[in-house]
């Protein structure tokens, strides 16, 4: 009984374990099918992404193939199209120096040809002698030789180097020397005549003399102390916005005062880094092309005709304004007295130095021939991050001459061929005092008798200043602007007043920063009609516009301006930028402007050819200001564009957004107005090779039209205000 038991398990063990056998099989079975379910899987998904590389690697292929293509379709058209602009202008601005040249030739006003030797030495030396006292006609000298020196500037900046030989341009460069300074010995000419006759000048209720005589590049203020009042501290000449303190030790000194302020500055023109910074915008905002343009073989059609007169008609609208252009005077001046002479301006340059000032030295030599901004002293003028703005003033003290007497009826005059002499003033005996002083806080804690000398002067009326500017005096041992020596520096905003006192009497300037208006904040450009644009800046402080045709002309601004003198005038684009930085305006930012200015870091090159393709289509589309500019790659740029031929600026999401790369150009499927950057393609546009292709291959008949008809000249403005203001690296 107990073995069948025993029998009847061990058949039922044995059962269990075919049964867990046949799961376990089964099981295995089911893994290895997974497996290799999994394998197949993985295999499949394996062939497939090799095939998505592969068609990944043809689509590249085939966009590398078309990119390709389309450059080298696109490339050489806009190439041929960039170099027949060139000649273009070229041959006009040739034309027109011709034209001027004749001008010149045929003008029967008296005045001589700076050009041609034998007449200007002449003029220069008849005017040196001539005895002629009336100051009406020396102020009328004076302005004929600032006519000269603008011939003589316009054809130093505006003559191409090849048309101009080394000998020419040291020959122009000479004369204007010589010119300058016959125009301060004219100056100080005038100040000794009223000087001599001082006596008969003197005011009844002052018993002192203060004389006024100016024009409009030039206001002397004299004063000569014959009252020798002890208690006089100084005079205030009320309706010029004039005032000087004395020091109390001259009060009974034989002395007179001079004041001159002159709006032009023949002075920072001597200065090496001065001359880069204006020549760096008249040269490098031109357009740059690999080879020298040649002259293109144009298929002779009858439409040849109308474009001759056309281009007869620009030369003769360019001389028409040339009169307005040489009184806008960008250029700069000295004093003979208290400045120095050509000779020791000379021993601080080489003659290569004279030859850059032409076209000899590019604009790096020009700056490696002065200190670097690390090297500067702290109480420098760095032109790089300053501009001398309003003129020069001439602050001088001078010995009185010997006045007329009148005896027995005669009058007898005491006659002096020693011109105006100064006053040296600390005196002596003060100056071994005082050299054992050291900071002027030193000197006052010692209650040192060498008392400073006081100024008040109203801002100078052609010059915008945006913030309190900063007195700089003339070194001219160094051949430099300097803060230092200057104190008591006090402002007066509602009435424009700037007191300060130096440690003696010496030339003096406003200076400014350049970058005051920078960064930008926004900007925008339109066609207003055929050949015709509104660039805006919107600057850090104020809201700059410039109407862009064959010429340019500033329009009025959103704050009250002394601009009056350049406001609406048309002018070229160069001559606009220096009249503009020259006047306080400066939207322009230099070779290191990194250094003091926030900016967006863009490839240069890219930057460039932007500007130049923007101009190609400005007739046609409106750019504007992107903010995702700022949040790209520096390898590219983002920008606004859409077309305008209303001429009225559309504002709301009719704009579309262009991501421009070296390789190609691009219209992205998004908004300004998005929340995030996309950089996806807009499926219903092509890819280009460039900006200006892209603007064609979305224009309508009517702006393509506009953008094949595009002035030379309009669009050589266009590039160099663009080139000039950089606006896409410093717009943030």
């Amino acid at each position: 009984m107990a073995s069948a038991r025993s029998s009847a398990a061990s058949k039922r063990g044995q059962r269990r374990s075919r049964s867990e056998e046949k799961l376990i099989r089964q099981e295995e079975e089911r893994k290895h099918l997974e497996e290799e379910e999994l394998r197949l899987a993985a295999e499949q998904l394996e062939r497939e992404i090799l095939e998505q590389k592969r068609l990944e690697e043809e689509e590249r292929a085939r966009i590398a193939t078309e990119d390709q293509i389309r450059k080298d379709n696109e490339l050489p058209e806009l190439l041929q199209i960039l170099k027949m602009n060139v000649a273009s202008v070229h041959k006009l601005h040739k034309n027109l120096r011709e034209a001027t040249k004749w001008q010149r030739y045929m003008k029967c006003d008296g005045t001589p040809d700076p050009t041609i030797p034998q007449e200007i030495n002449t003029f220069i030396n008849l005017a040196r002698k001539d005895p002629n006292t009336d100051i009406n006609a020396l102020l009328k000298c004076g302005r004929i030789i600032l006519g000269l020196l603008d011939e003589l500037q316009m054809l130093l900046s505006g003559t191409p180097s090849d048309e101009l030989p080394e000998a020419t341009a040291a020959q122009y460069l000479h004369t204007t020397w010589k010119l300058q300074e016959l125009l301060s010995n004219i100056n100080d000419k005038a100040t000794d005549i009223l000087l001599q006759k001082a006596i008969d000048l003197v005011d009844i209720e002052t018993g002192n003399m203060q004389e006024v005589v100016n024009d409009e590049n030039v206001t002397l203020c004299l004063w000569a102390n014959f009252n020798k009042n002890p208690r006089f501290k100084g005079y205030d000449f009320v309706n010029n916005h004039v005032e000087f303190e004395l020091p109390r030790p001259l009060a009974m000194c034989d002395i007179a005062v001079r004041i001159l302020h002159t709006q032009y500055d023949h002075i920072s023109c001597h200065i090496p880094m001065f001359q880069a910074q204006q020549k760096a915008f008249r040269n490098d905002t031109i357009l740059i092309i690999e080879e020298e343009p040649k002259p293109l073989e144009v298929e002779q059609t009858d439409n040849n005709e109308p474009k001759d007169s056309k281009s007869k008609q620009d030369t003769d609208s360019k001389l028409a304004i040339d009169e307005d252009i040489k009184r806008l005077r960008p250029t700069r001046t000295r004093s003979a007295l208290s400045s120095p002479s050509r000779d020791d301006l000379l021993k601080h340059r080489s003659p290569s130095g004279e030859r850059s000032s032409a076209h000899g030295m590019t604009n790096v030599e020009l700056l490696h021939e002065y200190p670097s901004s690390e090297t500067l002293d702290e109480s420098i003028v760095d032109f790089n991050q300053y501009t001398p703005l309003g003129g020069v003033y001439y602050f001088d003290v001078l010995k009185l001459p010997p006045q007329p007497k009148i005896v027995n009826g005669w009058r007898i005059v005491q006659l002096s061929e020693t011109g105006l002499q100064p006053y040296s003033y600390p005196l002596e005996s003060a100056k071994e005092s005082m050299s054992s002083l050291g900071t002027i806080e030193e000197r006052d804690a010692e209650n040192h008798p060498v008392q400073p000398v006081g100024i008040t002067i109203k801002l100078p009326p052609r010059a915008l200043f945006f913030e309190q500017p900063t007195p700089a005096r003339w070194d001219a041992s160094g051949l430099v602007w300097r803060t230092d020596g200057i104190h008591s520096v006090t402002f007066d905003a509602e009435t424009d007043h700037l007191s300060f006192k130096m440690d003696t009497f010496n030339i003096f300037t406003l200076i400014q920063r350049n970058y005051v208006n920078m960064p930008f904040q926004s900007w925008n450009i339109k066609p207003v009609a055929e050949n015709e644009a509104l660039l805006t800046v919107h600057s850090a402080l104020v809201i700059v516009e410039i109407q862009i045709k064959e010429l340019c002309q500033l329009c009025p601004i959103s704050i009250k301006d002394n601009l009056s003198h350049i406001r609406g005038k048309w002018m070229t684009a160069s001559s606009l930028i220096i009249c503009m930085i020259n006047a306080g305006l400066n939207i322009f930012p230099g070779a290191e402007s990194e250094k003091y200015v926030a900016k967006t870091i863009k490839i240069k090159q890219l930057e460039h050819e932007t500007y130049t393709q923007m101009a190609l289509v400005a007739s046609a589309f409106a750019f504007k200001w992107s903010k995702w500019n700022l949040n790209c790659e520096h390898e590219e740029i983002i920008l606004q564009a859409r077309e305008n031929l209303t001429g009225e600026m559309v504002s709301g999401d009719s704009w579309s957004l262009y991501l421009l790369r070296p390789e190609r150009s691009q219209n992205l499927n998004m908004k300004e107005s998005d929340a995030e950057l996309t950089k996806e393609t807009n499926e219903r546009t092509e890819f280009y090779s460039n900006l200006y292709h892209m603007m064609r291959g979305q224009a309508s008949e009517a702006a393509l039209e506009r953008i094949l008809n595009t002035d030379h000249l309009f669009f050589t403005n266009v590039n160099e205000i663009l080139q000039a203001t950089k606006l896409l690296s410093h717009t943030v």
